[in-house]
C-alpha cells in the first residue's frame, strides 16, 4: 500500500516538478536569477529536514503520522500554487513548503516498509515500492505535458490533477497502512534526540 501512495504522491510532484521551469519563465516570466532561488530551495529543502522527519517519527513509533503530515504538508501547497498569482516570494515559500513535506516524509515512509516486512523480503518490498515510484515519476510528465498539449498554458489544470492524485495517495495511507508494533529500546540504550540529528547535519558527508 506504501508502494500505491509513493505512486500517486510521485505522480503528483513530477507533474508539478516538471513543469516548473516553464510555468516560473514563460508563463510568471521571472528573471533566470529569480529562477535559480526557487530551483534551489526545490532541490535542496527535503535534504535538510529528511534526518529530522526520521528522529521525530523514531521517537514515538508514530512513522505513520509523520509521514502523513509530510505528504498533507506537500498537497496543501498544489492549492497554493492555484492562489500565488505573480508573486514570486511567495511562489518560494509553496515551493519550500513542498520540499519540506518532502523531507519529513521520506524517513519515515522508508521505516515503515521496513518495520512491516520480514527480513527475509526487504529486498522485495523495497524492490516494488522503488519500482511503483518510478512509475509514478514516468507518469507525472505524461499526464502535465499531455494536458498542456490539449490547452496550452493551462497550468492550473495541472495543478488541479497534481492534487488529485496528491489526495489520492494520503487517502490510501489513511485508510490502508498502520503502525507496525516496534520493539522498546533496551534500559540504559541512548535514543537520537532532536539536537543530536541538528549536530549531524554538519557532518561532512551526511
Amino acid at each position: 500500500m506504501l508502494g500505491l501512495t509513493s505512486l500517486f504522491t510521485d505522480m503528483s510532484a513530477e507533474m508539478v516538478s516538471t513543469i516548473l521551469p516553464l510555468y516560473l519563465l514563460f508563463h510568471l516570466n521571472l528573471t533566470p536569477a529569480i529562477f535559480g532561488v526557487v530551483d534551489g530551495l526545490y532541490q535542496g529543502a527535503a535534504a535538510l529536514v529528511r534526518i529530522f522527519g526520521g528522529v521525530a517519527a523514531d521517537r514515538r513509533g508514530h512513522h505513520k503520522e509523520v509521514a502523513l503530515a509530510g505528504y498533507a504538508l506537500s498537497a496543501v501547497t498544489r492549492l497554493g500554487l492555484l492562489a500565488v498569482g505573480n508573486a514570486w516570494t511567495l511562489l518560494a515559500g509553496i515551493v519550500l513548503m513542498d520540499r519540506v513535506g518532502k523531507g519529513i516524509r521520506t524517513a519515515p515512509r522508508d521505516a515503515l516498509i521496513s518495520l512491516s516486512s520480514r527480513t527475509e523480503d526487504l529486498g522485495a518490498a523495497f524492490g516494488v515500492h522503488r519500482a511503483l515510484d518510478t512509475a509514478g515519476a514516468m507518469i507525472g510528465p505524461l499526464i502535465a505535458f499531455g494536458l498542456l498539449a490539449i490547452a496550452p498554458g493551462a497550468y492550473d489544470a495541472v495543478f488541479v490533477v497534481s492534487l488529485c492524485a496528491a489526495l489520492i495517495g494520503i487517502g490510501v495511507l489513511t485508510l490502508f497502512v498502520r503502525n507496525p508494533p516496534i520493539a522498546s529500546a533496551a534500559p540504559g540504550q541512548p535514543r537520537l534526540s532532536l539536537a543530536a540529528a541538528a549536530r549531524l547535519v554538519g557532518v561532512p558527508g551526511l
